[in-house]
Parts: structure tokens; sequence; C-alpha cells
């Protein structure tokens, strides 16, 4: 008759308390276990002491030195995790018969967008798509590109579209580019700017190579053809805003973050009409066809319509 499966082996025994019960022989702390599973220590020990009860037979042991498995325990600890895999492969494989995407989606952020809409995109698609798990990563645009050519990532976040072959963008926000200023600069006494009043002033920047398409996005609306003078360039916004208040010169970032990272010493001002933007997209290569990055895409899209 063949081999049973073998979930068969731990009737009446919950699934849940099973995988409680792997983290807990992993990491033998009752404390880190519990925060790995993000739940109470004593919820934890309530949990593994039901689970005993079910099996008839303790399965750690509580020692001063800390815990340690029982025979038994190590026997789950061997078994267990067969059993998890064998109900995982069975709840995937239901889903994909009904349609459901399964596997895994590798999605990098951009570290310049954290207060865009990409956790707002991810948590949406997970509510949507619970069989699919989620891999996350953050970095800046030049790093996120790289990893999506190297298939590392299968979706990214970046700071504008890049123009490289097989590789798909949708733009999904936009947000205003603001001027920084050190206190007591002249400019600071206008409410907006023009982009002849920046024309000209000490520029502390970030260096080009994190994000070609961005930085001459931010460069083109702002200051056209004509060259602008940077005296420092610094690797992210925190910096940036640190030399603006130390007098080094002003600068130009994206609304969001100069407003919930300006330090003391710094003023923010909005420029006239046309108002410079910068755009979030999402990127994907067009050879993927994977059910995940299709249907990540897809609510991209949805979202990006209905801005």
């Amino acid at each position: 008759l063949g081999r049973r499966p073998a979930v068969s082996r731990i009737p009446g025994v919950e699934l849940r308390r099973v995988e409680h019960f792997l983290v807990l022989a992993r990491v033998l702390h009752f404390g880190r276990a519990a925060e790995e599973l993000h739940i109470s220590q004593p919820g934890l020990s309530q949990q593994i002491k039901v689970l005993e009860h079910e099996l008839g037979t303790p399965l750690i042991h509580r020692g001063a030195r800390g815990i340690t498995l029982t025979p038994a325990g190590e026997v789950l600890r061997e078994h267990g995790e067969v059993v998890l895999a064998e109900a995982r492969r069975c709840a995937e494989a239901v889903r994909a018969a009904a349609g459901q995407p399964t596997g895994i989606l590798r999605v990098a952020y951009s570290r310049s967008g954290a207060d865009l809409p990409m956790h707002e995109l991810v948590e949406r698609f997970r509510a949507r798509y619970p069989a699919v798990r989620l891999s996350l990563s953050t970095a800046e645009t030049r790093r996120n590109l790289e990893l999506l050519e190297a298939d590392e990532v299968d979706i990214a976040f970046i700071r504008s579209g890049a123009l490289l072959r097989g590789i798909g963008n949708l733009a999904v926000a936009e947000e205003e580019l603001v001027v920084v200023l050190p206190d007591g600069h002249p400019l600071a006494e206008r409410d907006r700017l023009s982009f002849d009043d920046v024309t000209g002033l000490p520029l502390v920047h970030w260096p080009r190579v994190q994000g070609p398409a961005y930085h001459d996005e931010i460069r083109t609306q702002i200051w056209g053809g004509r060259s602008q003078r940077v005296t420092l360039e610094q690797p992210d916004a925190e910096h940036i805003l640190r030399e603006v208040a130390n007098r080094a010169g002003i600068a130009v970032l994206d609304e969001h973050r100069a407003l919930k990272l300006r330090p003391p010493g710094v003023q923010v001002r909005r420029f006239r009409d046309p108002v410079p933007t910068a755009t979030l997209v999402v990127s994907w290569r067009l050879d993927d066809a994977r059910a995940p990055v299709d249907r990540f895409i897809d609510l991209c899209r949805d979202y990006a319509a209905g801005r």
C-alpha cells in the first residue's frame, strides 16, 4: 500500500504547536523562541505543555542550565520537519489547483523611498495572496537594479525608471522636491523659490553612481542644461541635511525625507510652479512570467491607475 503520509504519525495534534516546538528545539530558549514566533513566553510554554499532553510524553527537560530535548523530543524534532513540509506542499498544491499563486516573491525596497507606498503595496499583495512567501530587502537604486539583473530579486523599487534592456518600469508614485537651506540664508525669507534662485549656489548632493537616472531627473528639472556647483557629495539624506546645517551649501531632496529627517539649523522651502517631482518606480524582468510577479505588477498597475 506504500508509505503513509508523515502527518498520520501524530493524529490529533495541531501543526501550529508542532511548529512552535520546532522553533524551541532549534534555539533551546523560551524567550528567544517566543520572540521569533511573536507570542508571549508564557503562551509558548502553555502550547508546549498542551503538545506534551496530546502526545502523552514529555518533550523537553527544564534544567538549571536551560532546556534540553528528551528522547521523544528528539524524535519529534526529526519527524516534525517532515510533517510540516508535507503540510506546506499540500496547502500549496490546493491553492495552485484553485488558481492562487504560490512560491516566493523577492522584493527590494528603495532606501530613499521609505515614506512612499512601497510597504503599502507589499502589504496589499500579502493580504491578497497569502500563499506567496515574501523575501524583503532594502538598498539604493543602483544596487537594486544590479540585484534585479542578476536574478537575485524579482521586484525592485527604484527612483526614476531605468532604461535597461529586458527591464520593465511602472511609475507608482510621485512626490515633490524641495530646497533645504541653512538657518539665516537669505532665501529662507521667501515662501517659494524659483529655479533661478538656486542656480549657482553651492550644492550638497549625493553621488550620481547611486542612481544615475534619478540624479539626472532632478538636475534636468531644476537646472536644465545649466551647470551647478556641487561642493560636497554625501551618500544619504541624513548626511546631506547635516552638511546643510553646517552651512556647506543648499540641497534638493524629496519632501518626505527632508521634513522627516530635518535637523536643527535647517529650513525647507518649496518651489514655485512648475513644481519638480521625484518618481517611485517598480521594475521587473520582462522575461519573468511567474504568477507572483505578474500578480504583483497587476496590483501596482491598479494602484497607479487609482491615484
